[in-house]
């Protein structure tokens, strides 16, 4: 595991803290899971048929540079006893290929490829994906998609009024991946997570997971700071935080 360097402000001075001792002085308990990748992961081998990079087995047809993220290994584990049982599915940011928009995939990205993933992983699910990008926007069998800003909360509010009374078993943040974003899109949607769901804030960079821990001190909700370590690879924004509602 690569060590990890957090900047901080400590009595006005800027340092850098490693991550490790800045998340051990800001809450009291911690577990740590080890495991090898599996190679017959479904959920990664999803991510290769539609080409995100939320996971990955074998290249497939992911056209992005980076490193994949290993996002599919821990949703798997969470879900895969119950992946037959999830019937609603929100996620902000459908990977714009638009290279003029902020967190665009470039030109080489498939927009809508973590919403196939989903659909196929749950199949029983509704999927719900929305992105500021109203180009990539289409339908399919079990997938709706919505023009929508998350920074702005009447956009958020102008989605939710068309899903009915929608409750979402999972619900993703893939979108702006900027803090202000983060909690924008968080504060006007998770009152449409089930009481038993799960919301997830997608890569998370290191300065933004200081952001987070300071404001979701006071809080209600039950959150989760998950850093997934990549062998030999920085850690980079290759992190969760995952909310219940508690």
């Amino acid at each position: 595991m690569l060590p990890e360097f957090i900047k901080v402000v400590i009595q006005g001075v800027q340092l850098a803290a490693p991550l490790d001792d800045v998340f051990t002085q800001n809450f009291d308990r911690t577990f740590r899971t080890y495991y090898n990748r599996v190679e017959t992961s479904l959920l990664s081998g999803l991510c290769d048929t539609h080409g995100t990079d939320k996971g990955q087995l074998v290249r497939g047809n992911r056209t992005q540079t980076w490193h994949a993220h290993t996002y599919a290994d821990y949703l798997e584990r969470t879900f895969r006893h119950c992946r037959h049982h999830i019937r609603n599915v929100f996620e902000c940011g459908m990977g714009t290929n638009n290279p003029e928009l902020v967190s665009s995939m470039g030109s080489g990205g498939q927009p809508g490829a973590s919403l196939r993933v989903w659909r196929d992983y749950f199949p029983n699910a509704e999927i719900v994906g929305v992105d500021i990008d109203g180009d990539i926007l289409f339908q399919e069998e079990r997938i709706r998609t919505f023009q929508c800003d998350q920074t702005d909360p009447a956009a958020i509010k102008a989605v939710m009024d068309q899903l009915d009374e929608i409750e979402f078993d999972l619900m993703i943040d893939d979108g702006l991946h900027t803090f202000a974003g983060g909690v924008s899109l968080l504060e006007n949607a998770i009152h449409r997570l089930r009481p038993e769901g799960l919301y997830i804030i997608e890569d998370v960079s290191i300065a933004d997971l200081f952001n987070f821990m300071i404001y979701f001190k006071d809080k209600p909700w039950d959150v989760e700071f998950v850093n997934l370590y990549r062998k030999d690879i920085p850690l980079a924004d290759n992190s969760l935080i995952v909310i219940r509602k508690g």
